[in-house]
C-alpha cells in the first residue's frame, strides 16, 4: 500500500475539482462568447492568483493536520500595510509586507506549540487580533498604492503575465518539495498519525512552525495581490478569503484531518471557484447567489472526501 503522502494518488485527488472547473468553463463559453476573450482570461488569471496563494498556504497546514482561520485577516492587513507605507517606502513596503505575515505565522506557531493551543482556537483568536491592527492602520478602505507597482505586476492584464508566472513557479516548487523531500513526507506524516510521526523522529514543533510560517507568508503575497490590484488598503477585503482557501483545498481532496492531498488540486479547487464567480457575472445571474453555490460545493467536497475515506478505511 502507498503512503498517503505519495504522489500518484494524491494527484488523483484533485481529479474532481479540475472536472468541475473544465465543466464550468464549458457551460461559460457555451452561453457567453465573452468567457474565452483576451481581456476575460487575463482577468481570470488574476483573480485566480491571491485565491491560489492564500489556498496553497493554508493547505499546507492541512497537510499538517491543522488549520489556520487567520488567512483572512492576515490579507486584509496585508493591503492595509501596502496602502499605508508604500507612497514612503516604495518598493521596501513589500519585504515589510512579508515580514508582517511571517510574524502573524510565528505567533499562530508560538501559541500551538509553547501553549497548547489547539491551532482552531488559536488561529481564530490570532484572526481577530490581525483584523483589530488592521483597522488601527487604516479604519477604512484608502491609502494609496504607487501605481507602478501594479504596472510592473499586471501590466496590461494579459493572460502570459507576471501573475501566471507566480502561480506556476509557487505550486511548482510545492509539488516538488511534498512529493519527493523528507520535509514534505514529514508534514504528511504530521497529518496522518501524530504519534505515530513523532514515534518515527519527526520534529513536530518545527514542523508546526514551517507551516505556520508559510501559511503567514503566502497570505501575505496574496495580500500583495490584492493591494497592487486595487491600488489600495482595505481592512476587510479579506474576509471572504478564509473559507474561499479551506474550500479550495478541500475541493481539491485536502482531507481536513490532514495527511492527504496534492498542490495541484487545490490550484483546481481556487480555479474551479473563481469561475464560478466569473461565470456568474457573465451570463448575468444574480451574484447573491454565487456564495449559496460556494457553499453547497464545499459540502458536496465533503461528503465526497469523507465517503472515500470511509472506504479506504473500511
Amino acid at each position: 500500500m502507498q503512503p498517503r503522502g505519495s504522489v500518484r494518488p494524491n494527484l488523483m485527488l484533485g481529479l474532481p475539482a479540475l472536472l468541475l472547473a473544465l465543466a464550468i468553463g464549458a457551460i461559460a463559453t457555451t452561453w457567453s462568447g465573452d468567457f474565452i476573450s483576451a481581456g476575460n482570461l487575463g482577468n481570470l488569471v488574476n483573480r485566480v492568483l491571491p485565491l491560489a496563494i492564500a489556498a496553497l498556504g493554508e493547505a499546507v497546514v492541512l497537510f499538517a493536520g491543522r488549520i489556520d482561520l487567520s488567512v483572512g485577516s492576515v490579507i486584509s492587513l496585508s493591503t492595509a500595510i501596502l496602502g499605508v507605507t508604500s507612497a514612503q517606502l516604495g518598493w521596501l513596503s513589500i519585504p515589510l509586507v512579508i515580514l508582517a505575515g511571517l510574524a502573524c505565522g510565528a505567533f499562530n506557531a508560538a501559541g500551538v506549540i509553547l501553549l497548547r493551543i489547539n491551532p482552531l482556537i488559536m488561529t481564530l483568536a490570532t484572526s481577530a487580533v490581525v483584523k483589530g491592527i488592521a483597522l488601527l492602520l487604516l479604519p477604512s478602505p484608502g491609502g494609496e498604492v504607487d501605481y507602478g507597482f501594479y504596472d510592473a505586476f499586471y501590466g496590461q492584464d494579459q493572460f502570459f503575465g507576471w501573475p501566471l508566472l507566480l502561480i506556476a513557479c509557487a505550486f511548482a516548487a510545492a509539488f516538488a518539495i511534498f512529493g519527493f523531500t523528507h520535509f514534505g513526507r514529514s508534514i504528511y506524516a504530521l497529518g496522518s498519525d501524530g504519534r505515530a510521526a513523532f514515534a518515527n523522529g519527526v520534529n513536530v514543533p518545527g514542523i508546526d512552525l514551517s507551516v505556520f510560517l508559510i501559511s503567514g507568508g503566502l497570505a501575505a503575497v496574496a495580500g500583495l495581490a490584492v493591494g497592487i490590484k486595487i491600488l489600495s488598503g482595505d481592512p476587510l477585503i479579506g474576509d471572504s478569503f478564509t473559507l474561499d482557501a479551506i474550500a479550495a483545498a478541500v475541493l481539491g481532496g485536502v482531507a481536513l484531518q490532514g495527511g492527504r492531498g496534492s498542490v495541484f488540486g487545490v490550484l483546481a479547487g481556487a480555479i474551479a471557484l473563481v469561475l464560478i464567480g466569473n461565470a456568474f457575472n457573465l451570463l448575468e445571474l444574480n451574484t447573491n447567489l454565487q456564495q449559496i453555490a460556494k457553499g453547497l460545493i464545499f459540502v458536496a467536497a465533503l461528503m465526497l472526501f469523507m465517503r472515500g475515506r470511509s472506504r479506504s478505511l473500511a
